[in-house]
């Protein structure tokens, strides 16, 4: 008696379970890597965002003093909430290095930090971007 060609049905019930396996790990690094490049979108258009409100705010206060903004900044047609804040920074020790004791003393500049926040969720959500600069302004007097 001569065995004819083929599977047994244990054969493919197997090889479909493998194939089966197989596609669910891939299914599930396919999944990760979606969500992975999402993320990377929203960072990447909160530091946008986070970049347009420092560069319109340094354009519109050419002096700078402490301040604290909020609000809502739209880009791409996402809302992201916005917090900048400008600190007065600390002078740093200097030592007086002048040959004549006469000569009026020079005013060193002022120093401020400048911090943007941007979140898409409330306030207690962790920032997508924070954008953090130093600038110096010398008084006008």
């Amino acid at each position: 008696m001569r065995r004819a060609a083929g599977f047994t049905l244990l054969e493919v019930l197997v090889a479909l379970a493998l194939v089966a396996t197989v596609l669910g790990g891939v299914l599930g690094l396919v999944r990760e890597a979606i969500a992975s490049q999402a993320h990377l979108e929203r960072r990447q258009v909160a530091e946008w965002a986070a970049s347009n409100v420092l560069a319109q705010y340094l354009l519109e206060h050419r002096g700078l003093v402490a301040d604290k903004r909020q609000g809502v900044e739209e880009i791409l047609g996402r809302r992201l909430q916005v917090q900048l804040v400008v600190r007065e920074l600390p002078q740093p020790p200097r030592e007086s290095l002048r040959e004549d004791p006469d000569a009026p003393e020079v005013t060193p500049p002022q120093r401020f930090g400048i911090t943007v926040d941007v979140r898409d969720g409330g306030r207690r959500a962790a920032p997508l971007a924070r954008l953090y600069v130093e600038r110096e302004t010398r008084s006008t007097e």
